[in-house]
C-alpha cells in the first residue's frame, strides 16, 4: 500500500551533468501526444484517457523535434518518430519506455543493442523493494536505502557516474558511454542522463512516492535530453499522488 509523500520539488534550475536546464514557465508550445499501449499486471483494465496535445516550455524549434508519449498513467517528452510501451504493475509501480522503432524496450528486454537509445520513466514508492532500489544508490543515507539492503541489496553507483544533488529532493546523474549506472539504459555507446525525485520528509515515512527519468541518446538527439528531463521533473511535481 502506498503512503502519499509531500509534493515533489522542482528546482528553478535542474543541473544535469554540465547542462543547466531552465524550468518551464506556465506558458508553453503545444506538442502532439502519441498514445502508448499500457500492459496491466492486474488483468484487463481500461486505460485512462490520453490527451491529443500538451504544452511544454521549449522553443518552437525544439518542439518540432519532440512528441509527448503517454499511456494514460505516465507522460514523457521524447524524440518524434519513436515508439512506446507502458506498464501498470500489479504492485503499484508504473513505467513508460519510449525508444526508436525497431529496437527493443530498454526496460524489459535483455541484451539491448550496444547503441541503445530511449527515454524511460518510472513512478514507484519506497515501501517495497523495487521502489527502494530506485532511489537507494542516489540517496544512500535514507531509510529507503537501508530497506533496499534488506531486500536484495542496492546497486553500487559506479565511480565514473556523475551525481549531483541540486536540492535535497532531487538527484541528477550522468553515465558517460561505457558506464553502466543509474541510467536505463546505460553502459553502451550512448551517454545517459537522468533525474530521481525523492521527497525528503522528516522523519522519513515508511513509504514515499518517488520518480525517475532517463534520457539515453546519441548526438544530435542527446541535445534534447535537458528539455525532456526538465519537463518530466515539472510534471512529476504536479502529478496527483494516490
Amino acid at each position: 500500500m502506498r503512503i502519499v509523500g509531500a509534493s515533489l520539488v522542482v528546482l528553478a534550475t535542474l543541473v544535469v551533468g554540465r547542462a543547466a536546464v531552465a524550468s518551464p514557465s506556465r506558458a508553453g508550445v503545444p506538442i502532439p501526444v502519441v498514445a502508448c499501449v499500457a500492459r496491466s499486471g492486474v488483468g484487463a483494465s481500461a486505460q485512462p484517457p490520453i490527451p491529443t496535445q500538451l504544452s511544454a516550455a521549449v522553443t518552437t524549434r525544439t518542439a518540432a523535434r519532440l512528441r509527448f508519449y503517454s499511456d494514460g498513467y505516465v507522460v514523457v517528452l521524447a524524440p518524434s518518430g519513436w515508439t512506446c510501451t507502458g506498464l501498470e504493475a500489479a504492485d503499484g509501480g508504473q513505467s513508460l519506455s519510449v525508444f526508436p522503432t525497431g529496437e527493443l524496450d530498454p526496460l524489459s528486454a535483455a541484451g539491448v543493442a550496444t547503441d541503445a537509445a530511449g527515454v524511460t520513466a518510472r513512478f514507484d514508492y519506497t515501501g517495497h523493494g523495487p521502489g527502494a532500489a530506485l532511489v537507494c544508490g542516489l540517496f544512500p543515507a535514507s531509510a529507503a536505502a537501508r530497506f533496499a539492503d534488506q531486500t536484495g541489496g542496492c546497486t553500487k553507483i559506479p565511480a565514473r557516474e556523475l551525481v549531483r544533488h541540486p536540492s535535497r529532493d532531487v538527484a541528477t546523474f550522468l553515465d558517460p558511454p561505457g558506464v553502466s549506472g543509474s541510467g536505463e539504459p546505460s553502459g553502451d555507446t550512448n551517454p545517459a542522463s537522468g533525474a530521481v525525485l525523492f521527497p525528503q520528509l522528516t522523519p522519513e515515512p515508511g513509504s514515499v512516492n518517488v520518480a525517475k527519468i532517463t534520457c539515453t541518446a546519441a548526438k544530435p538527439l542527446a541535445a534534447l535530453c535537458p528539455a525532456i528531463l526538465n519537463d518530466f521533473v515539472t510534471r512529476a511535481r504536479a502529478r496527483p499522488r494516490t
